[in-house]
């Protein structure tokens, strides 16, 4: 998905595949490392859209890594880090306020 005020980092996967193809590849895994959950891009976009894709580029053997969902060491990692940045943000509320030029304020 190239969706978003943000650019995408490429090569995009659509233009990737056929180069693989074209170079002989013909066992491929994709890690989608920018999703932590199976969602509509997971399912939808990778699974099916790019799977198609791919194998009308000769890359007959298409896997595709899970997504790390509710891995529990993934969850105590994330909820370590949550902890983290609520003991020490690294700004205070009137940094943060000032930052954004937000007039009268009382706290």
């Amino acid at each position: 998905s190239r969706v978003g005020p943000v650019e995408w980092l490429r090569p995009y996967t659509d233009d990737v595949l056929p180069s693989l193809g074209e170079q002989g590849v013909k066992n491929l895994v994709v890690v989608p490392i920018s999703f932590v959950s199976e969602h509509i891009e997971t399912l939808e976009e990778i699974d099916i859209e790019y799977r198609e894709l791919a194998l009308e580029s000769g890359i007959t053997n298409w896997r595709r890594s899970p997504a790390l969902n509710t891995d529990p060491t993934f969850i105590d990692d994330m909820a370590d880090m949550v902890a983290d940045a609520l003991s020490e943000p690294s700004q205070t509320i009137t940094e943060a306020f000032v930052a954004k030029k937000v007039g009268n304020f009382g706290i």
